[in-house]
């Protein structure tokens, strides 16, 4: 089965503007930050960490808060990862004392972080670590970009600094309309109406915005809209441009869904041999993403499809943005396509470790009384 190749994507490489102090206060108020690392030695370590969260109005989780329950131990502090929205880790010189698992509560905190989908930042200390930490160390650059720090005020420093980003980039959500995959400001779904606001500063993603206007006939056009997870096929009623401070453009594109039910175009499901509709999907994210042969020789075709993250300019992008990036060309790709109900989960590590990438989807519902299933693919991205 043949598919339309991707377009090419303009991608704005500016970066997130940067938010007030009173901005990223009023962020933070609504973040509970889980703080992990050994108990041991680290004191003045975890207390820095408490100080600037606090200082930027978020809530801290701590394990020496978690007193006066009925929980286990293991049980408290995981409950509190979960019910965090940023985890912190801390990695002092030392790994801990390894739990029945075989992992340190600091290891078993960290893996259940990545679980729930938390924002990750941690820290690593300059000093001499011991072997199980630098493997620890290790496992967590795969998947991120670590800080350091030599002593309990740097810490807090570029904590807050990189907290400060963070809300930044929270505030300034990837967005795809037709070919221009940009930071928005603001996404509102009415219901059957689209509203996207961004502030453009980049002169290709304007010229494409604008691009999507009514023609002198006014006749819409018709394409995608991509944001927070979901993607809409719309025609586009409005772009209007606001001329702002600077280089700096306020776009507000306005557009109404075309399809009903919001996602996918609900492409048939079809079987090749004993290979069901959603074992072709996944062999085909298989070959286009990790450029893994196909196994289905002369049929091979009818399990292909492009690699919407492949473009130059979307590997010009920082660490910070790629995933975001990305996670936007892979939902409108396979969410809009009808091969997969909703992304799950994304993991891209960064350049230096070869960009390992674990993605995680639900499959389409085939029948109303079956629940559809979680697949999951993971290996380096094949670009």
């Amino acid at each position: 089965m043949d598919f339309d190749p991707i377009p090419p994507v303009v991608v704005d490489r500016s970066p997130p503007e940067p938010l007030t102090p009173d901005e990223v206060r009023s962020w933070m108020s609504d973040q509970t930050v889980f703080v992990s690392s050994t108990m041991a030695g680290m004191t003045a370590e975890r207390e820095a960490v408490r100080d600037a969260v606090e200082a930027l109005g978020g809530r801290v989780v701590l394990f020496e808060r978690l007193g006066g329950r009925d929980d286990d131990a293991p049980t408290a502090y995981l409950s509190g990862v979960r019910s965090s929205d940023i985890y912190v880790g801390i990695l002092g010189e030392r790994y801990g004392k390894p739990e029945q698992t075989g992992y340190s509560p600091t290891h078993t905190e960290y893996n259940e972080a990545v679980k729930a989908g938390l924002r990750i930042s941690v820290w690593a200390t300059t000093g001499e670590m011991d072997g199980r930490q630098r493997d620890f160390l290790e496992e967590i650059r795969t998947f991120h970009t670590t800080g350091s720090y030599s002593d309990p005020q740097e810490l807090s420093e570029g904590l807050s600094d990189r907290l400060a980003e963070v809300a930044a980039a929270a505030n300034s959500p990837w967005c795809k309309a037709g070919t221009a995959l940009f930071r928005a400001n603001r996404h509102t779904d009415f219901g059957n109406q689209i509203s996207v606001e961004a502030a453009i500063r980049d002169g290709d993603i304007l010229a494409a915005l604008e691009g999507l206007r009514p023609n002198n006939w006014n006749q819409k056009q018709s394409t995608r809209i991509t944001c927070a997870g979901r993607t809409y096929a719309v025609g586009i009623d409005s772009v209007t441009v606001e001329t702002k401070s600077g280089r700096s453009r306020l776009v507000r594109i306005e557009a109404t869904k075309e399809d009903a039910h919001g996602n996918g175009t609900g492409l048939p499901g079809f079987s090749l041999g004993d290979r069901s509709p959603d074992d072709l999907t996944e062999i085909a994210l298989r070959v286009a993403l990790l450029g893994e042969p196909n196994p289905l020789g002369q049929m091979a075709p009818m399990a292909e499809m492009a690699n919407p993250i492949s473009h130059t300019n979307l590997m010009e992008l920082d660490e910070d943005s790629f995933t975001g990036a990305a996670e936007v060309l892979l939902v409108e790709t396979l969410v809009g396509s009808g091969r997969v109900e909703r992304i799950t989960g994304l993991q891209i590590g960064p350049a230096h470790s070869g960009r390992p990438i674990r993605l995680e989807w639900v499959t389409p519902r085939q029948y109303t009384n079956v629940e559809p299933g979680k697949r999951q693919i993971e290996g380096k991205l094949h670009c």
